[in-house]
């Protein structure tokens, strides 16, 4: 039996028609697991592409409402985005929740939150001043302690704004958790409500990515 030649990085970013950044994010994801040649070199098995592409299956599934490869682009995209807020403001963490076709906000991703936690708070509703600035179209403040966001320890202050660029529908709300000896000031409101503008472009615009390779992948699966 002829066992099949292992990819390269660049290798199999072609075969599945994606950017080699965007196939590190999907293994950073968990969505793909190379295997490593002893030098330490990424090698990727062509069964594990055609799984990550749908093409094991007899025959194509219908496209999911709420498909996994969002993450490959949103999670480290939006992680790396709010980590300047949290370092300008000092605060302990920075964090984003979207906007879901049910109209309801699940966690993405954050900057100063443990793994465990960002576990957590994907598996929970988010908390009613966050939920409040999604709907609302405006800024809200809370207690972290008092509200034991975004976990029961928390101490500080919080403030969540609306994720709206140019007008249109917020895809979601930015928080941010600063730190007990420092308060949020109006010029501190005003920073991270420019910050949410910001996330907000670059969420609609990677979404857009998102929905072209959900496409060329599916192509890919039926010509394959």
């Amino acid at each position: 039996m002829t066992v099949p030649r292992l990819l390269t990085v660049g290798e199999a970013a072609r075969a599945l028609g994606m950017c080699r950044t965007t196939l590190l994010a999907a293994e950073e994801s968990g969505l793909l697991v190379p295997s490593r040649t002893p030098g330490g070199h990424r090698r990727y098995d062509p069964a594990d592409l055609d799984r990550f592409l749908g093409r094991a299956r007899p025959a194509p599934a219908p496209p999911p409402t709420d498909p996994a490869p969002q993450a490959v682009h949103l999670v480290p995209a939006v992680r790396a985005a709010v980590r300047p807020l949290a370092r300008a403001l000092d605060a302990e963490s920075a964090g984003v929740y979207l906007a879901g076709e049910d109209a309801g906000l699940r966690f993405c991703a954050a900057f100063g939150v443990p793994r465990w936690l960002a576990e957590r708070l994907a598996d929970t509703p988010a908390p009613a001043a966050v939920a409040q600035a999604h709907s609302a179209r405006r800024h809200r403040v809370f207690d972290p302690a008092e509200v034991a966001f975004p976990e029961p320890r928390s101490t500080g202050h919080g403030a969540a704004v609306p994720l709206c660029a140019d007008d249109a529908e917020p895809v979601g709300a930015l928080f941010v958790i600063t730190r007990s000896d420092r308060g949020l000031l109006p010029a501190d409101l005003r920073t991270v409500e420019a910050f949410g503008s910001v996330v907000a472009s670059l969420v609609r615009s990677l979404l857009r990515v998102t929905e072209l390779e959900l496409r060329l992948a599916r192509i890919a699966a039926l010509s394959g």
